[in-house]
């Protein structure tokens, strides 16, 4: 059982809701497939179902979501190496090359984004060669990330709930419970951009150190140097 959840059950209650899904050479997707979530004639979002047999691939939806939102982890995306999410063939279709799911968001109020509609693409090719966009726009991971912590949404706490994560936040620390929380009341842009700049200043540091080392290294050349300098100085003079 995997369900995708929002900030409210309606359309007309949460800033952001899921459109489309577009997949293929993912996983069991072999061409390509769209998913069109369409609310009703009242503008109520209401619930989606993949019903089948197991083993039928309906986890692989919630994986295509989870991974398309920047997912690192191959245990949850359950594999062992990356090119596993990609298509490996069957005796009626040969292998795809990539992989590639974009995932479309209707943006009804949120003006900072002054996106109305958002279309986050991630691509995997075999080669091992990968690429994020942002609306067929090139970007970076941190930049999925940060994009999607102001819409309210992360792939690891609430907003997709896989098989037994129900059993793990009962069970969870608090620590880990915290997440889910702070995700909940808007704080993830704030603590991601916190950590962005706790970066740079470890970084900074770092910088600062490595220059003092090298000017450890070279005060005594340039001591030497200035040396010489002023014996070039006295035979000019003479």
């Amino acid at each position: 059982m995997v369900a995708l959840s929002g900030q409210s059950g309606y359309h007309s209650q949460r800033s952001m809701y899921l459109k489309r899904l577009d997949v293929q050479g993912f996983k069991t997707f072999a061409q390509k497939t769209s998913l069109v979530f369409v609310p009703d004639s009242a503008g109520r979002r209401g619930v989606t179902a993949i019903v089948g047999p197991n083993g039928s691939g309906k986890s692989n939806a919630a994986d295509a979501i989870r991974w398309v939102m920047g997912e690192q982890s191959l245990k949850l995306l359950r594999g062992k190496k990356s090119e596993d999410v990609i298509f490996s063939g069957s005796y009626k279709r040969a292998r795809s090359g990539f992989a590639e799911v974009t995932m479309v968001l209707e943006n009804d109020d949120k003006p900072d984004l002054q996106m109305t509609e958002v279309a986050i693409t991630r691509r995997l090719y075999r080669d091992g060669q990968s690429a994020y966009e942002v609306n067929r726009q090139s970007a970076r991971l941190q930049d999925v990330v940060m994009l999607l912590a102001q819409c309210g949404i992360g792939q690891r706490t609430y907003s997709v709930i896989g098989q037994g994560m129900v059993d793990h936040v009962l069970v969870a620390s608090p620590a880990e419970r915290k997440e889910f929380f702070d995700e909940a009341f808007g704080l993830r842009p704030f603590q991601l951009k916190r950590q962005a700049a706790l970066n740079k200043l470890d970084a900074s540091r770092e910088n600062a150190v490595q220059t003092e080392i090298l000017l450890r290294e070279i005060e005594p050349r340039l001591a030497s140097l200035e040396r010489q300098v002023k014996r070039l100085e006295q035979r000019e003079t003479m």
